[in-house]
C-alpha cells in the first residue's frame, strides 16, 4: 500500500520536494549575502516580497494534495476496484491519509525551519527592522516554527474531507480554497487571544519592561485621555503561541480526517 500510494502521488511529492529545495537555496544565498552586508535589511526586503506569497502554501497543499486524494478516485471509478480487494476501505484510506499526512507535515516543518534559520541573520532590535520579528509579523509567524507543519496538515485534511464529501475534484478544490483562506484569516484575527497580555506601565522614562519584539494589543488611558499603560504580548510568548496554534490545527485536522472516513463509510 505504501508503494502504491507513492506511485499514485509521486508527482505531488516530487514537485513539493523540488519547491522546498529551490526555496532553501534562495534562502541560503540571500542569508549569506545579508550576513556579509552592512545593510542586511535590503536583502530581507528583496526576498520577503516574494517569500510572503508562500503563506498560501496550505491552500496549495489542499488543492494539489488533499482535494484529488478521494475525489479523483471517485471520478475515475477506481474506488470500486480498490474497495473490493482484500484490503478494507478503512485500511486503504488509513494508509493513504497517514502516509501523505506525515509527509505533508514534515515538509511544512522543513519549510518553517528553513525560514526561521534565514530570519536569524537579520536583527530584530532595531527600529527599522522590527518587521523581521517572528512574533510581531503575522506572516512570518505562520511561516516559522512548528506552525507551517500544522497549517500544511490542515490544508491537506481540508482538501481530503471536501473530496470525500463532494466526490468531484473541482467543487472540492473550490471549497478547499474558500474554507482554508477563511480559516487563515480568522486565526490571524484571534491569535492574540491565545494568552493574557502583560501590562506595561508608562513612566517618565518610557515603558517599563517593554519588549521591542513584542506586540501591543491594547492601551490603557486615564480620565484625561492620556495613555498610562500598554497591554503587550512579549516576544517570549512566541513558542507558546506556536504550540497552541499547532495543537488547535492538529485537532481540527483529526476531525476532518474522521469526517472523510465517515463519508466513505456511507458510500457503499
Amino acid at each position: 500500500m505504501f508503494w502504491l500510494t507513492y506511485r499514485q502521488h509521486r508527482s505531488q511529492l516530487l514537485s513539493t520536494a523540488g519547491a522546498l529545495i529551490v526555496v532553501g537555496i534562495l534562502l541560503l544565498i540571500n542569508g549569506n549575502a545579508a550576513a556579509d552586508s552592512a545593510n542586511p535589511v535590503d536583502h530581507f526586503e528583496s526576498l520577503y516580497t516574494y517569500l510572503s506569497w508562500l503563506q498560501v502554501a496550505p491552500v496549495a497543499i489542499g488543492v494539489f494534495w488533499g482535494a484529488p486524494l478521494l475525489a479523483a478516485e471517485y471520478e475515475r471509478g477506481t474506488t470500486k476496484l480498490a474497495w473490493t480487494q482484500s484490503i478494507s476501505r478503512f485500511r486503504w484510506l488509513g494508509v493513504k491519509l497517514g502516509f501523505l499526512a506525515l509527509l505533508v507535515t514534515l515538509a511544512g516543518l522543513a519549510f518553517g525551519l528553513m525560514t526561521q534559520r534565514w530570519l536569524e541573520v537579520f536583527p530584530t532590535d532595531r527600529g527599522d527592522t522590527n518587521f523581521t520579528s517572528h512574533f510581531d509579523n503575522p506572516v512570518l509567524f505562520a511561516m516559522t516554527g512548528v506552525a507551517p507543519g500544522a497549517w500544511w496538515l490542515f490544508g491537506f485534511a481540508m482538501g481530503t474531507a471536501a473530496g470525500a464529501i463532494l466526490r468531484k475534484t473541482l467543487p472540492a478544490i473550490a471549497v478547499t480554497i474558500a474554507v482554508t483562506v477563511g480559516v487563515m484569516i480568522g486565526v490571524s484575527n484571534v491569535r492574540d487571544f491565545y494568552a493574557e497580555p502583560r501590562r506595561v506601565v508608562l513612566g517618565a522614562a518610557g515603558p517599563t519592561g517593554h519588549d521591542p519584539g513584542g506586540r501591543v494589543v491594547d492601551m490603557v488611558m486615564d480620565a484625561a485621555g492620556q495613555v498610562t499603560a500598554l497591554k503587550i504580548l512579549p516576544q517570549d510568548f512566541y513558542w507558546r503561541f506556536q504550540w497552541t496554534e499547532a495543537a488547535i490545527l492538529a485537532g481540527v485536522s483529526l476531525l476532518l480526517a474522521a469526517t472523510a472516513t465517515f463519508a466513505i463509510r456511507r458510500r457503499s
